[in-house]
């Protein structure tokens, strides 16, 4: 069996998607420029919570030892990089959930000139 983790590094994946789910959950909403700015909030806060966990459960460890705990060979407390660059984006709205308006009344109409039967 393959692991990906080492220790408590499986809560990285836990604490990343509470943090996307909560604000969902309290706006009610799974998409739009509120649910952007609450999984942007919730993710900063996951990614302190991150490295400060990381720093608390690997501390003391023996210099040039692998960490404890760590996910995807990664100390705990490395995960909050990405964790604040997706919060970045998301607060920035360079990435957004808002859908894209679509074409109203669900199907384009057909163009004249067709190959259809006569």
């Amino acid at each position: 069996m393959l692991m990906f983790w080492q220790g408590r590094g499986w809560w990285v994946t836990w604490i990343a998607l509470a943090a996307m789910v909560v604000p969902m959950l309290v706006a009610r909403e799974v998409d739009g420029p509120a649910v952007d700015r609450g999984v942007a909030l919730s993710m900063t806060l996951a990614a302190v919570a991150t490295v400060a966990l990381g720093l608390r459960l690997n501390r003391g460890g023996p210099p040039g030892q692998p960490a404890a705990h760590s996910f995807w060979g990664l100390p705990l407390q490395y995960w909050a990089v990405p964790m604040l660059v997706l919060a970045v984006l998301l607060g920035t709205g360079t990435i957004t959930t808002a859908e894209e308006p679509g074409p109203r009344g669900g199907v384009a109409p057909l163009t004249s000139g067709g190959g259809g039967p006569k």
